[in-house]
């Protein structure tokens, strides 16, 4: 698999003994973490803090911790197999793959048009008078190129690029409103942990809904590429991913911070994408033009990201897909999931040519509905396979799922199965 760092026989890295040597080694998790803070964790975080300040970080703190738990597995899965995550899948069903395949093909047709479409909002917010639509496109088109044009190093530093661009901008705004309060003590006393009204089905959706899905699948993928495998990494890996639940709680602290200065209290909150772009005038008005800009540049690049990365992962976890239904076996996996193959090149190409379409055509109620219910049967489906692989006895002591493993996995296998049921019955 072509990537910045060599993985074939004796080139492979070995792994580092010293933390601060481990340091240098980050990078996936942090892909992770661009790839899965969206839109939709910005709209949640700011629509939460209007109605209950600080007090419901616990719940994205819970979120972070089952989500971890699945992430960690999926990593420590490869490192105790050597194989690509689909492969591993396969051995828990043979149907699996074709389950994920019909699941990826679906959220590709919508995946880039969705975001590419808030992506261009966002623009458009920066620099008044753009045009949507071919803005939507153009961002669709380049998001893919972009995945198709550098190996994994050069996708992995971009994304770096990105994460920085987007902390920047909420952090320094959030930092700016405490600044501004007469009493910035009164967003910390908010942070009493309060249960939104209504039912659990509330709660259960605001922890699930933290962090992304697909992308948790695909880190198995880009831990691959870094050339990790064997348990020598495991410290490393489990480091990686951690930073990237811990990058996700920063950002939405500082989300929590601007949506409690800003709505908290006011009877006001955020509706929807739209939403996002129209809070920029407030934050304008009472921090003044450089907090509003960098704000909405947060905002870009938090929806560009996911969709640089969602190609990225979707692109590998697709392939892979093709190649294990197919029988390819696993010493010409790298061959045949390499950015630069035919398989992943088309795949890219599909997302691509869907987001150009169905942006162009509108978003059709049918994909979208298709889209949120394979979306949220992912996690459910995966955290009962890693369940039972990492459980198995023929896997090494030292990747056996530990008691707390079990416990993150069961919790999300449980939270996971309950919200897919729940969407289900809503669509029906």
């Amino acid at each position: 698999m072509s990537s910045g760092i060599t993985i074939s026989g004796s080139q492979r890295p070995e792994a580092p003994r010293r933390w601060r040597t481990r340091l240098r080694y980050l990078g996936p998790g942090i892909v992770l973490a661009a790839a899965g803070i969206g839109a939709g964790d910005m709209v949640t975080s700011l629509s939460g803090a209007a109605e209950h300040g600080m007090g419901l970080l616990w719940v994205v703190v819970v979120g972070v911790v089952v989500k971890f738990a699945i992430t960690e597995a999926v990593g420590r899965l490869h490192l105790a197999t050597g194989r690509t995550p689909m492969a591993s899948i396969r051995s828990a069903g043979r149907w699996l793959p074709w389950v994920f395949l019909v699941f990826l093909a679906v959220i590709g047709l919508v995946y880039g048009a969705a975001l590419s479409s808030v992506a261009a909002l966002a623009a458009k917010a920066l620099i008044p008078g753009l045009p949507v639509t071919p803005l939507a496109i153009g961002l669709a088109l380049a998001s893919g190129a972009l995945v198709l044009v550098g190996r994994y190093g050069a996708f992995e530093r971009v994304m770096m690029g990105f994460t920085l661009l987007m902390f920047v901008g909420v952090i320094a705004a959030a930092v700016a409103m405490l600044g501004a309060m007469d009493n910035p003590g009164d967003v910390l006393a908010t942070l009493r942990p309060s249960m939104p009204a209504g039912s659990i089905m509330t709660v259960l959706a605001l922890i699930g809904g933290v962090g992304g899905s697909a992308g948790i699948a695909a880190y198995g993928y880009w831990v691959r590429e870094k050339g990790w495998r064997e348990s020598g990494w495991l410290p490393v890996m489990r480091a990686d991913s951690a930073i990237s639940y811990l990058m996700i709680v920063v950002f939405v602290a500082g989300l929590s911070v601007l949506g409690t200065g800003l709505l908290y209290g006011t009877g006001q909150s955020i509706a929807g994408t739209e939403g996002l772009a129209a809070l920029a005038d407030p934050l304008g008005a009472m921090l003044g033009t450089v907090p509003r800009l960098m704000f909405l540049v947060s905002f870009f690049f938090v929806v560009v990201s996911s969709i640089v990365g969602g190609f990225n992962g979707l692109g590998f976890l697709m392939a892979d897909c093709v190649r294990v239904i197919r029988g390819i076996p696993e010493a010409e996996a790298d061959r045949h999931m390499a950015i630069t193959s035919t398989p992943f090149r088309v795949v890219i190409g599909y997302f691509m040519a869907a987001s150009a379409v169905i942006v162009f055509t509108g978003k059709p109620v049918g994909l979208v509905l298709l889209y949120a219910l394979f979306g949220s049967l992912i996690l459910p489906i995966l955290s009962g396979a890693l369940l039972y692989l990492l459980n198995k006895r023929s896997i090494d002591s030292a990747y056996r799922n530990s008691l707390a493993s079990n416990i993150g996995l069961s919790s999300a296998l449980v939270l996971f199965a309950v919200l897919g049921v729940a969407q289900i019955a809503e669509m029906f």
